[in-house]
């Protein structure tokens, strides 16, 4: 009853074997219709040539052919010393044994891989999986479809089993490049099945993987060693360092799982930061690395457009004409401590206290701040106009914004601050902090900056917005005369400072080193 399972078993591991064998041999063996001879006679010519070159980039896409999985740093070196100290017979069983035990963990006995040279493949894991729509899945669907038209790039996700890259389905497609279109949301509630796609694994070959997202914890290990034992390139968008600069205003496991995250980092080769500030973080941590001998991942700045979903021209909105109790004032976030919530709820109950009518309305989910949900109900007990919106669509969240007097975002630590830019950009004056990321984006006009720990300073700015109509039109009018720049502009930016050179150092590896 097995034999069918373990023939189609040797078969695909003679043709992965035949995939990895066209980079690894100069002459790849003639193919034999028998799939356990195949893989026999291309495993042991595959030993030889790494017995006579042992390198790091050789071991490592062998162990990927085999298993159809990465290997971890671990696992490269273990099988680097055993090349090293064993006949070829030994070494061909041990690469077997280790190659099958992973397949069967991490990668799949019976899947195909396709080896890929000279590609930029695009790690949209959590996006492509996820309906998820607040800020790094923001940038990444703003993006990933520019690069797709200029750009010659290969959007990729992680195995069921998450032990390898693969293309993308059709919905996960969908996800990334159609994620406004009527047709997305029919697929999302009937949720089809389309599959996983693990019958494919790709294989990155002197290519660049572009790591526009922070990756799940649990394949950071294989991520690591992309950038340290193989000839491929990692970059990255860095977003923030929140997790490490401040850990205390996050839940307990998000420290931890950033920890694993700067492990694979410190083997990229360039980051983007997405404002000067997160751009600071991410090189300070990169000039720690000469402790361990490492060199520093080169990082520039490409800050982030001001921009709401490709809309580009700000309108005035409909706060100014509105009667004083009808006034809103939004906060868009989460609900994490740092988001600092609980001051801004502070401050709107001692401007209510002094009589000023205006309804205060929080859009956002998750985070793990208890007593700010507390707070709210207290204050709708006592007949606050307060109001709590989750799971909004883009045109609810822009029509909330797009309405509102000024909208309010003193966060205590940002690495951009996305719902500042989205509040300009559709012409609503904004409250922020005035200091690291927000401040810059600030700096343009239209913005009211404040110390986030200062709660007579938020009240006294919230008041004043409420209060005074010229404040309001001054600031539009600095909105309406902002010079943005657009995503296609942050696209091209990313790509000719972050992967254009890494490409062009990959095109000059000498040849006899591309092995």
């Amino acid at each position: 009853m097995t034999t069918a399972p373990r023939a189609d078993a040797r078969g695909a591991l003679a043709l992965r074997l035949r995939a990895v064998s066209s980079i690894l041999l100069a002459d790849t063996p003639r193919q034999v219709s028998d799939a356990a001879e195949d893989a026999a006679r291309l495993l042991t010519a595959l030993t030889e040539s790494l017995i006579a070159d042992p390198s790091n980039r050789r071991v490592w896409l062998l162990l990927s052919g085999i298993s159809a999985a990465f290997p971890s740093r671990d696992e490269v070196d273990e099988a680097r010393r055993r090349l090293e100290l064993s006949t070829c017979e030994q070494a061909s069983l041990y690469l077997l044994d280790l190659g099958m035990a992973k397949a069967v963990e991490s990668g799949s006995p019976l899947a195909g891989v396709k080896v890929v040279t000279g590609r930029v493949l695009v790690d949209v894991d959590f996006t492509a999986k996820h309906d998820l729509h607040t800020g790094i899945q923001r940038v990444v669907r703003q993006t990933v479809p520019i690069w797709s038209v200029d750009r010659d790039i290969t959007p990729v996700a992680w195995t069921h089993a998450r032990g390898a890259l693969r293309p993308l389905n059709p919905l996960e497609s969908a996800r990334i490049f159609n994620w406004a279109a009527a047709e997305l949301q029919e697929e999302q509630q009937e949720e089809p099945d389309w599959g996983t796609s693990d019958d494919l694994v790709l294989i990155p070959w002197r290519s660049v993987l572009v790591l526009p997202e922070v990756p799940a914890l649990d394949v950071t290990p294989l991520i690591a060693a992309i950038g340290a034992c193989s000839n491929n390139q990692v970059v990255a968008i860095g977003h923030d360092a929140i997790p490490l600069i401040s850990a205390d205003t996050l839940d307990i496991e998000e420290p931890r799982k950033f920890m694993s995250y700067l492990s694979a980092l410190k083997f990229a080769s360039r980051i983007a930061g997405v404002s000067r500030s997160s751009t600071r973080e991410f090189a300070s941590y990169g000039s720690m690395l000469s402790s361990q001998g490492l060199p520093a991942p080169a990082t520039v700045a490409v800050p982030l457009p001001v921009d709401f979903g490709g809309t580009d021209a700000p309108h005035g909105g409909r706060a100014l004409i509105a009667a004083p109790g009808q006034w809103d004032v939004v906060v868009v976030g989460s609900h994490d401590p740092r988001k600092n919530h609980l001051a801004v709820l502070h401050a709107a109950e001692l401007l209510w206290k002094d009589g000023l009518h205006f309804r205060l309305t929080f859009i956002g989910g998750g985070g793990s701040n208890l007593e700010f949900l507390r707070r709210i109900e207290v204050l709708r007990y006592r007949g606050r106009n307060l109001e709590l919106r989750t799971a909004v669509s883009d045109d609810e969240l822009q029509a909330a914004v797009s309405g509102a007097r000024f909208t309010v975002f003193p966060s205590l630590h940002e690495g951009y601050g996305l719902p500042v830019a989205e509040s300009l950009a559709l012409g609503t004056p904004v409250i922020t902090t005035d200091y690291g990321a927000t401040a810059e984006i600030a700096e343009g006009g239209g913005a009211v900056t404040v110390d986030p720990r200062n709660d007579a300073a938020l009240a006294a700015a919230m008041r004043r917005l409420l209060t005074d109509d010229s404040e309001i039109t001054r600031l539009r009018a600095e909105i309406r005369a902002r010079a943005e720049r657009s995503w296609q502009v942050y696209a091209d930016e990313f790509w000719n400072s972050i992967v254009g050179p890494v490409l062009e150092d990959i095109a000059r590896t000498p040849v006899d080193e591309r092995r």
